[in-house]
């Protein structure tokens, strides 16, 4: 597994810790739903540790996963984990059409556009 990280940082233990209990958490509901695991994962680690402070949740999604194959984008806040199933594949949306996404689902559009540059410079 390959996470990509938005920003450039060394995590804590502690906060490894948490980034890998959000991965498990987010393939929980992989498996709950029998899909595919995804192929693009996105952290930000400023939502898990601040000024050497861990961060047990955040009030937006701090990591972001995404099933090329099953067109789901997963996100996690640390507390709760969900999946959105996509009417296309996330890599077609237009930038409106992302912002809107985004808004709907309470996700930064900038982390959301990292996920998509992610993925369009390394296909699947």
């Amino acid at each position: 597994m390959v996470f990509n990280y938005y920003r450039d940082c060394l995590l804590s233990a502690k906060a490894l810790d948490l980034v890998q209990f959000d991965y498990d958490s987010i393939r929980q509901v992989v498996s709950a739903e029998h899909l595919t695991t995804p192929d693009t994962w996105l952290v930000d680690p400023d939502e898990y540790e601040k000024n050497g402070r861990i961060l047990r949740d955040s009030e937006s999604p701090r990591m972001l996963a995404y099933s090329a194959k099953d067109r789901v984008l997963y996100a996690t806040d640390g507390c709760n984990s969900c999946a959105r199933h996509l009417p296309a594949k996330l890599e077609s949306f237009s930038a409106d059409q992302l912002k809107v996404f985004a808004d709907e689902n309470e996700i930064r559009p900038e982390f959301l556009g990292h996920l998509v540059r992610l993925m369009l410079q390394n296909p699947k």
